[in-house]
């Protein structure tokens, strides 16, 4: 989530296509009985396999009416079921943490995005020990268990090789993790740790992280036959995709060529017609209202048409290259002979994502700006958009066009925010295939239900503690019926002042912030509850709160009364993190007296907790003891090549290097390399006072024990946020390099020790913490 992080780093400156369908197993005999038989043998259970889609709505996928092409999930539809009235948390973190806890997301401490924790028991990112995950319960019961991909629900100062690991993958309940741990990630050269370990990605020129994510997947599910081949599995495979960045391989994007053209006025439309046809929402549903900023698709200029429409084809490309991926996993238990005893999830944690707002933006980063990029700086990067030269998201009247027809978006507790795609198949366990379910269903039902589907009783203790009762409900009785009960009784949800709550059919909601991709919302919690019918009017069209007064007063006495059980209170906006977080990290400041030592290199420490050289002059010294005169390392980094600043040897020569959000780099070097052998390095970076336009004076001076190597004072730009997943290093550069050539992972070539950044004296002005 891009603004949650963006908070962070404001407080830290202180200012702030496809596959074709392949053909399904034979299927087994439907049980009788869907209901698990009590206490079923090893080798009966399914395996489970749960796709998390990031960022993707309700239209964007292809058997949900969508326009994106993705054949493995309408291959998982059917042979299974489509779940069209499914709603989860408004962003990421909640939604992940409420899915593998089967409990509320305020109830587990993450009623926000985790990088936005506040100290409060429904926002601090510490999950219960007594809320153990699905995993848990699963491994417990024999399961064999896998997370890939997206990990962003845990604490700040935990996102770090330092540790302690308790709320990463493997200290909850999962026997391997591979991934990344950020709200989204390069998918050129993506941050990733396998368990608890950074590494570098597999070095191929036609390298992605989701098919990167299939490969681990695949050796993960094949590797249990080195000891228990008929142990089942339990994996949460959550892809990158298709939050922003958008990337997808070249060939990828040009089958999308000119598919948007049509604009996203006409894409409503069309959905539309394709959803109501196939019973996904009721005959006579209207489009939602757009949002009063958004601009109809035929008032736009031929430059902006051409813009937004390529941005769309990016996207798109992007959710239907993992949905390949996701088909060749589908495709190896199929060959297996798995599938038909593999319980298949599909499901997204939001709806579509608006936060790149009016214009899209060329690098996600450029959100923290004073403005967003406009569609001239955007144009800019056309033609390399969704490529490793870019940072992508698309401009929000897609995800107005993805959440069809629903209201707004991710964020925003409206329908679009929160009703997104659920499709569930279990050949040998559930009889109906292609059938679509219309129960209300929410994303702290799924564990409960696999749970139920495997016959496993949940845990009463998990690692010693015993465990607080799952909130959510079983959905298995919807397996055989489709007018079996789904989730009974209100059901709250809440995100940074936006409200609204479910019961039979109806929602109360507020319209609190819905600019998402503006996080400096200030408001009081006024705001009137709107009333919808979502049985007549899943749009969100007619307000009939002055019709049904008192329907308004006992729905919004049930909210409260959630609201206050579940941990919702104190609600707060977004914005209001920004101060405590720029008190903590002044705070931190001066415990630190202005100075951070490392005895040695570290890694992947989140910018929260590393030195503020993004924002602040500094001078850092340290103990350098090379074995050879011309190696290219990095001696400390922060960011990548599209925002980040960093000290390496360049050719054995210290360089101190800077990039902007559009890739742009100025550098001060050495002229001449150290020699090997035990010296102190020393760097410090005076920063001036920045124009209007960001631009600042740096003096920069190279020391290697008393001599000058290099001094130089230059002008430049440097963005204080570099991006959700950049991290802080010392003797190595994960992720995005800062100097292009580097390879992630490459060995030190020597020692690099007792490491000094001092924020004191003449080297330590910049932004300031207020």
């Amino acid at each position: 989530m891009a603004l949650a992080r963006t908070i962070l780093a404001f407080a830290l400156a202180g200012t702030a296509l496809s596959s074709g369908l392949s053909s399904s197993a034979a299927l087994a005999e439907p049980p009788t009985n869907t209901q698990p038989a009590p206490a079923p043998t090893q080798q009966q259970r399914p395996n489970v396999l749960l796709w998390l889609m990031d960022d993707v709505g309700f239209a964007q996928v292809s058997c949900f009416g969508g326009l994106v092409q993705t054949p493995n999930i309408d291959r998982v539809a059917a042979i299974g079921l489509r779940y069209s009235n499914y709603h989860t948390a408004p962003i990421c973190s909640a939604s992940r943490a409420s899915l593998l806890t089967g409990r509320m997301p305020h109830s587990v401490h993450i009623g926000g995005h985790a990088t936005a924790a506040r100290d409060f028991p429904g926002y601090d990112a510490h999950i219960p020990a007594g809320a153990g995950t699905i995993a848990a319960n699963l491994h417990a019961a024999g399961y064999a268990t896998y997370a890939l991909g997206k990990w962003d629900h845990l604490p700040n100062a935990d996102v770090s090789t330092a540790g302690p690991f308790t709320y990463w993958a493997t200290g909850q309940g999962f026997d391997r993790f591979y991934g990344f741990l950020s709200a989204d990630t390069n998918n050129w050269d993506p941050q990733l740790v396998r368990d608890v370990t950074p590494i570098a990605h597999p070095q191929r020129p036609d390298y992605h992280l989701s098919a990167d994510l299939a490969d681990q997947a695949i050796a993960m599910i094949q590797s249990r036959g080195a000891s228990d081949p008929q142990r089942p599995f339990f994996m949460y495979w959550a892809t990158g995709a298709a939050h922003a960045p958008h990337h997808a391989p070249a060939d990828w994007i040009a089958r999308y060529k000119g598919k948007f053209d049509q604009g996203w006025d006409n894409a409503r439309e069309q959905i539309l017609k394709r959803q109501i046809s196939q019973g996904l929402v009721p005959k006579g549903t209207k489009l939602a209202p757009l949002p009063d900023t958004m601009p109809r698709w035929d008032s736009l200029s031929a430059e902006e048409k051409r813009l937004y429409a390529h941005q769309m084809e990016v996207f798109a490309a992007s959710l239907s290259y993992a949905d390949f991926q996701f088909g060749r996993i589908l495709d190896t238990l199929e060959a297996a002979g798995e599938l038909d005893n593999t319980i298949v999830v599909v499901t997204s944690d939001n709806g579509a994502s608006a936060e790149g707002g009016p214009n899209g933006l060329f690098n996600e980063a450029a959100v923290t700006g004073n403005r967003p990029p406009t569609v001239a700086e955007n144009g800019a990067f056309l033609d390399r958009w969704g490529g490793p030269g870019t940072y992508p998201h698309y401009a929000y009247g897609w995800a107005v066009a993805g959440d069809t027809p629903f209201r707004y978006y991710k964020q925003t507790t409206h329908e679009g925010g929160t009703h997104v795609p659920l499709v569930i198949a279990w050949p040998k366990g559930i009889a109906a295939h292609g059938e679509v379910r219309g129960q209300f269903a929410h994303v702290s039902d799924i564990a409960p239900t696999l749970l139920a589907a495997a016959g496993v009783k949940p845990a009463e203790m998990v690692n010693n503690v015993p465990q607080v009762p799952m909130e959510g409900q079983s959905l298995i009785a919807s397996f055989a019926s489709a007018t079996a009960p789904g989730h009974q009784g209100p059901q709250y949800v809440e995100l940074y002042g936006n409200k609204g709550l479910w019961q039979d059919g109806w929602q109360i909601v507020t319209t609190h912030r819905y600019k998402t991709w503006d996080w400096q919302t200030a408001k009081t919690f006024d705001e009137p509850w709107e009333l919808y019918d979502l049985r007549k009017d899943p749009g969100q069209t007619t307000d009939l709160a002055a019709k049904y007064p008192e329907r308004v007063a006992a729905m919004a006495g049930a909210f409260d009364e959630q609201a206050k059980r579940y941990n919702v209170y104190p609600i707060h906006n977004l914005s209001d993190t920004a101060g405590e977080s720029s008190q903590k990290a002044a705070q931190d400041f001066a415990r630190r007296g202005g100075r951070w030592h490392y005895a040695g290199p570290t890694s992947g420490l989140a910018s929260m907790i590393a030195p503020p050289v993004n924002t602040r002059g500094f001078t850092m010294t340290a103990k350098l003891n090379l074995d050879r005169p011309d190696a290219t390392a990095p001696i400390f980094s922060m960011g990548g090549q599209l925002g980040g600043i960093g000290f390496y040897l360049k050719d054995g020569k210290p360089t101190f290097l800077m990039t902007d959000l559009g890739g742009k780099t100025v550098s001060v070097g050495a002229s001449r390399a150290l020699t090997p052998g035990a010296q102190i390095i020393t760097l410090e970076v005076i920063r001036g006072k920045p124009d209007t336009s960001g631009v600042a004076p740096f003096d920069v001076t190279i020391r290697s024990g008393d001599a000058v190597l290099a001094q130089e004072q230059v002008t430049f730009a440097l963005p204080f946020y570099f991006g959700i997943p950049e991290t802080f290093d010392l003797a190595a550069d994960w992720g995005s390099p800062v100097m292009a050539g580097y390879r992630a992972g490459s060995a030190f070539p020597g020692t690099l020790t007792d490491v000094t950044f001092d924020f004191n004296g003449k080297g330590g002005g910049g932004l300031q913490f207020h």
